[in-house]
This record gives C-alpha cells, sequence and structure tokens, in this order.
C-alpha cells in the first residue's frame, strides 16, 4: 500500500492506495480540487459539505457525459461484460491452437527423428523398416498432417 497526500481547497489529505495507482489519484484529487476553486465563492461553512459539494458536481459532470455518449451504467456495465467475455474467449482458442500447434510440432519432431534415422538405414545400416511397412507410416503420417491443418484452419482467429 502506498500513501499520497492531496491538497484540495488548501488543505493536506493523507489517502491509502494500491502500489501504481498514485499518479491516477494525485490526478482524482487535482480534478476535485479544481472543482473547489470553481466554488470559492459559494463555500459552505463545513469542510465536509465542500467535499460533498464538490463531489456532487463531478458526478454530475460524468453523468451528463455519459448522457452524451448514450450509455446508462446498466448499458456500459452490459458492455464491458461482453467485451470480457469476447476476450476470454480468444483467449480459450488461442490456448487450444498452441496445444495443437505443440502437438503438430512433437509430430514433426517425431517425423524428423525417422527421417533421421530412415537416412541412417539407408547408408548402409540395418532398415529400420520392411519395405511393406513404409507405405502405410507415410499414408499416416499425411492423415495426421491433413487433421492438423484442417483443425488450424477451422479454428483460426478471424483477421
Amino acid at each position: 500500500m502506498s500513501e499520497v497526500t492531496l491538497r484540495i481547497g488548501g488543505k493536506a489529505y493523507k489517502v491509502a492506495c494500491a502500489d501504481g495507482q498514485e499518479a491516477q489519484l494525485a490526478k482524482l484529487g487535482s480534478m476535485i480540487d479544481a472543482k473547489f476553486k470553481q466554488m470559492e465563492g459559494n463555500l459552505a461553512p463545513s469542510e465536509a459539505e465542500n467535499l460533498l459539494f464538490a463531489g456532487i458536481l463531478l458526478a454530475d459532470e460524468l453523468n451528463e457525459a455519459r448522457e452524451a455518449a448514450g450509455d446508462d451504467p446498466a448499458e456500459l456495465a452490459e458492455k464491458v461484460k461482453l467485451a470480457m467475455q469476447a476476450s476470454d474467449t480468444e483467449e480459450t482458442k488461442s490456448r487450444e491452437l498452441s496445444l495443437e500447434l505443440d502437438a503438430v510440432r512433437a509430430e514433426r519432431d517425431a517425423i524428423a527423428n525417422d527421417l533421421a534415422n530412415i537416412k541412417s538405414a539407408a547408408s548402409g545400416q540395418e532398415p529400420l523398416f520392411a519395405a511393406e511397412d513404409f507405405a502405410p507410416k507415410l499414408e499416416q503420417l499425411a492423415d495426421a498432417l491433413e487433421k492438423c491443418a484442417d483443425s488450424l484452419e477451422g479454428k483460426a482467429p478471424a483477421p
């Protein structure tokens, strides 16, 4: 936790905040102080009342800005919720694609290993596969690659 000293209406107020939020809190305090300065000719006798009035003026400005934007708080909250759900969906798709890509890489590495074994067998060492075993392995490999490609094409995020 951090502590920020705000100057509002000529008085200092110490306010605690989360680490990293000091600048934002100072900015908000400056906004309240600006409202105080606008009220100078109409200050109430109580410090608490003046702070309340400054807060009400800021809330009124916020309300006017929301109305001008056409967003009521419930609609705005719904939009934020939908945006967060879309983000979660994209993250899930991204994780799924990443897992599939890892599987394709593992398959590629296994194929590279098999190829290295085949090359070394062809260079005069004992063959790894009998001639009749080789064709089914290639077909199996081709099927696996096609499935991976189809899967990646079907789940790729829209541009």
